[in-house]
């Protein structure tokens, strides 16, 4: 095992400031030691005794748990082992403290059978000399794949276990699971929060993050990211309570509305045809930097035909577009319900094939498809002529957004010589789906072709031209509109990704002593770290706490909250190059009071390192429980750890700790003289049916119209419009007469203008 190290305890002052001397926890690799925000691997008991629970192997399937924790006496950190699995294939620790001196961890855990339970061991401390885990259980009563999972405590200090369902091999059902125990650790019934709402037995990728936090009287809250399709294709933050006796609500979405940004991520690449060819579709709108480029190629070189679109219909179209697309290409292309096709899945990192599956099947077509590979982004198999392609009359390769080591290059970026040999045969076409096969091969453009280049003799690409995601500040593409006296492949005349807004995620709670709800989420909208509270039934609206332009990445929100209502906010936040890479460093912001006012936010860590892997600070976590000062022990504070790179570790990375200084200062919050201000809240429940209850505030008297409309923007119900006095105001809906989908409300009240979604589902 590694040699003990001992660390630096940083005593701040006062005011918030930044750390600036950091010494290691003890060196360890960072796989799963703080990769997962919700899993909160450090924690500190009321008497001052801090755990830090971690795997330390450099690959999650082979080591067990062990821990770290705090010798006051000797100023070292202490390491143990806490599990010691027949399988040895363990991960994602997390770590809750009690009020009575115990500690509860929690971690995956592969059994003999091959299955990944959640497991469960509770730490008891007689001084700090004398401890003792509990004998591991397991937490879960389903046969399960168990992924990412965190651990809190109810109001009575009974643990909850939350964790998604690691869908891979495909056997379990993935879904989000919570199980609690009411008997110290014996029995562990589990329930299933997505059952019903919003993908049942589907995630959008395996290693969903979860997060929980109680309430008063056995109330839990779980929040999590999820991308609930029947409403939009874009992620958004799900939430669910827990009651004793009722169990979990259905979930309901609890993102903010963000207009007009829907196509930052939209990502088409131009090219210029071959004489001999034609483009499809050109970009748009008129007033957008590079309006008129071509995309989307059609060429017939002889012996077969080719459609080339160049943008991913997961990410970035419609379902009934995608559908209709896919559906048009197939048709002009000649298949018949008689005629075989292949589906190439070189889609290998995120595995979205079965979006032109869902298309296909709803066409009626007759399709096998070839797995290219794992989810790693390394294509393993290549399809063959004369095994996969030669009876097929068309071949769809969907090379998604994965980057590199394509199937469709032949792996080794050479042209693919199998492929070449379909496309002279005559009577075949090839239909190309995903935006970064070009890329791939050729990185930037521009890039000019001629006779004896595959992309022109069988693509009928002369040039590549551009690339949206890359040459125009990372603004995206608005629309394609069609080519006048383009060949009639689509029906589409325009492609548009309308709406769909922009990635809400990565939330994380936690509870003040009042029992009102806080969250801090990561709000692509600018890629800024955004806080909201949730009180009686109502989500209030959105509070940037980062300081940062919107073109620095930030990214994994962590919060929790001291006893005296202050609360801290840590998370990952582009700093400046380091030899040429990207640096990234820990970040915190706090508030003294509740969330009213907020400190500006600091720098944490100083990390001057990033090794070639492009890392240099991973995930931070941040103790559930802030604790005040202990006398002679503890000054009182946020204990925060993060994996570090440092070329000077054995294995790559140091854990690193630093302590965010106690802000709290107030005994209660006091709403008879709290400030008033004008502020919509989002409905509860939501989704709702028929009836749902919308919240907002006046911060004086004035002229208020509260309205309703469909998707279209029609108006579809009034619910105020009178002069209502300064405070908290609350109305019902009921959308009884209304059909399911997707619905607004805005308010208007004087200068005051804000807009949230709802669904109605029945």
């Amino acid at each position: 095992m590694k040699k003990l190290l001992s660390f630096l305890v940083i005593i701040f002052s006062v005011s918030v400031v930044a750390q600036t001397s950091l010494a290691p926890v003890t060196e360890i690799d960072y796989n799963n030691a703080t990769r997962y925000t919700g899993a909160r691997n450090i924690a500190r008991t009321p008497d001052g005794s801090v755990v830090v629970v971690y795997e330390p192997g450099s690959n999650y399937t082979n080591a067990d748990i062990w821990y770290a924790m705090y010798n006051k006496a000797f100023a070292t950190w202490d390491i143990a082992q806490l599990s010691q699995s027949s399988t040895g294939a363990t991960g994602v620790p997390a770590i809750i403290a009690g009020e009575d001196n115990h500690m509860y961890a929690a971690w995956k855990e592969k059994a003999d059978d091959g299955k990944r339970n959640a497991m469960f061991s509770k730490l008891t401390i007689i001084d700090e000399f004398t401890h003792q885990w509990s004998a591991p259980v397991v937490a879960d009563d389903i046969d399960n794949n168990t992924g990412v999972l965190t651990i809190d405590l109810d109001s009575d200090e009974n643990p909850f276990i939350m964790f998604s369902i690691w869908n891979d091999p495909p056997i379990f059902d993935a879904n989000i699971y919570c199980s609690h125990s009411y008997d110290d650790g014996a029995t562990w019934p589990t329930d299933n929060l997505t059952s019903v709402f919003p993908t049942p037995n589907e995630l959008p990728f395996n290693y969903m993050d979860v997060n929980l936090a109680h309430g008063e009287n056995g109330v839990m809250y779980a929040a999590w990211e999820d991308k609930p399709k029947p409403v939009t294709n874009q992620y958004e933050i799900l939430f669910s309570k827990y009651t004793p006796g009722d169990g979990w609500t259905v979930p309901e979405i609890i993102s903010p509305v963000n207009d007009g940004d829907a196509f930052l991520q939209h990502y088409v690449d131009g090219y210029t045809p071959r004489s001999e060819a034609q483009a499809l579709y050109e970009m748009g709108p008129d007033d957008y930097m590079f309006a008129g480029e071509k995309t989307v190629i059609y060429f017939d070189n002889g012996n077969s035909k080719v459609v080339t679109a160049s943008f991913n219909p997961y990410y970035q179209m419609p379902v009934e577009d995608k559908n209709q697309f896919i559906a048009d290409v197939v048709s002009y292309l000649g298949v018949t319900s008689s005629d075989s096709v292949l589906l190439v899945d070189d889609d290998n990192k995120w595995d979205n094939e079965d979006v032109v599956q869902e298309a296909l099947d709803a066409a009626g077509v007759n399709y096998r498809t070839f797995d290219c590979g794992n989810n790693s982004g390394m294509a393993t198999a290549i399809p063959s002529f004369s095994n996969d392609m030669s009876n097929k009359k068309l071949v769809i390769w969907f090379t998604g957004d994965d980057y590199k080591d394509l199937a469709f290059w032949n792996i080794a970026d050479e042209d693919n010589a199998e492929l070449i040999q379909y496309l002279q045969t005559s009577g075949k076409s090839l239909f190309i789906l995903g935006r970064s096969w070009m890329y791939d091969r050729y990185g930037s453009a521009p890039d000019t072709f001629s006779t004896g280049d595959f992309v022109y003799d069988y693509l009928g690409i002369k040039s590549y031209d551009m690339q949206s995601w890359s040459d125009d500040n990372h603004t995206g593409v608005a629309e394609l509109n069609k080519v006048e006296g383009s060949p009639d492949v689509s029906s589409l005349e325009t492609i548009g990704w309308g709406n769909a807004g922009t990635r809400q995620g990565e939330p994380t709670i936690a509870t003040d002593p009042s029992g009102k709800l806080h969250m801090a989420y990561l709000d692509e909208a600018g890629s800024h770290i955004k806080y909201m509270t949730y009180d009686n039934g109502a989500w209030s609206s959105p509070v940037q706490i980062d300081n940062s332009a919107d073109t620095i990445i930030v990214m994994r929100p962590n919060i929790s909250i001291d006893p005296n209502y202050g609360i801290y906010v840590t998370w990952v936040q582009q700093t400046d190059s380091i030899n040429g890479k990207a640096g990234y460093n820990v970040f915190y912001a706090t508030s003294p009071d509740g969330g009213s006012t907020w400190n500006e936010a600091q720098q944490l860590s100083n990390c001057q390192y990033v090794n070639d892997a492009g890392y240099s600070v991973r995930n931070p976590t941040i103790g559930k429980k802030v604790r005040p000062a202990i006398e002679g022990t503890f000054d009182g504070g946020a204990d925060v750890v993060w994996t570090e790179a440092n070329p000077n570790s054995e294995l790559g990375y140091y854990i690193m700790y630093a302590r965010i200084p106690y802000v709290g200062i107030i005994d209660g919050v006091n709403d008879d003289v709290r400030e008033m201000k004008f502020e919509l809240a989002q409905n509860y429940p939501n989704p709702f049916n028929p009836t749902t209850k919308i919240n907002y505030e006046l911060a004086k008297d004035e002229n208020v119209s509260l309205k309703v409309y469909d998707v279209l923007g029609n108006e579809v119900a009034t619910l105020v419009n009178s002069r209502q006095s300064a405070g908290k105001h609350s109305v019902n809906f009921n959308a009884s007469a209304l059909s399911s989908g997707v619905y607004f409300y805005k308010i208007v009240a004087g200068n005051f203008v804000d807009v949230k979604k709802m669904m109605l589902l029945k």
